[in-house]
């Protein structure tokens, strides 16, 4: 019996093939993936792993495990195409549900009575933390009605300190507010109309 020797790839022999199937399998490879460097790409990776698998490959069968490594390529490489796509559309999905809620959370709510209830939180707090004589006056004037000199008799103080506490109650209030300006004007726009 005579004993067949399997030739291996070499260097050259490798070249030679390279030389020689990679149009055509790149060309195979379009056909596949419908995208030119997506194609090379793929037929660039399996010279790359046939290269590293030289020692197993023999130059008789050197061709059609081209031709099969790039079909395999190709068909990995849509599979992978397909799941990442998949994984987009799912956080798209999940993004527009998100987005969905907060338009639906807004479209519920009047932002004027959010910003009027944030705005007077921050009043109420601010009067709480006053001088109780400060905190009466600013009371007395602004949500009561009184005048200088009714707040003046019956704390039994000068209206000149009235008017420098309401100044300074009123100067904290703006201050703590002071955020808040624009919304504030745009409020008492959409009062007045």
């Amino acid at each position: 019996m005579q004993e067949i020797v399997s030739e291996k790839l070499t260097q050259e022999s490798f070249e030679q093939s390279f030389h020689r199937y990679e149009q055509k399998l790149c060309r195979i490879a379009y056909s596949y993936l419908r995208d030119k460097d997506a194609a090379q790409d793929a037929v660039n990776e399996c010279f790359t792993a046939a290269w590293h698998h030289r020692e197993y490959i023999e130059i008789k069968t050197f061709e059609s495990y081209l031709y099969q490594s790039v079909k395999n390529e190709c068909l990995k490489y849509r599979r992978n195409k397909e799941l990442k796509k998949a994984v987009y559309d799912k956080i798209l999905m999940k993004e527009r549900c998100v987005m969905d809620y907060y338009t639906r959370t807004i479209e519920c709510c009047n932002p004027n009575e959010l910003f009027c209830e944030e705005i007077m939180a921050i009043c109420r707090k601010q009067i709480a933390r006053m001088p109780e004589l400060r905190r009466q006056i600013l009371t007395a004037n602004k949500f009561e009605g009184m005048s200088y000199k009714e707040i003046a008799d019956r704390n039994g103080i000068t209206t000149t300190r009235v008017d420098n506490e309401l100044r300074k109650a009123l100067n904290t209030l703006r201050l703590s507010l002071k955020d808040y300006l624009t919304i504030l004007v745009i409020l008492f726009l959409n009062i007045k109309h």
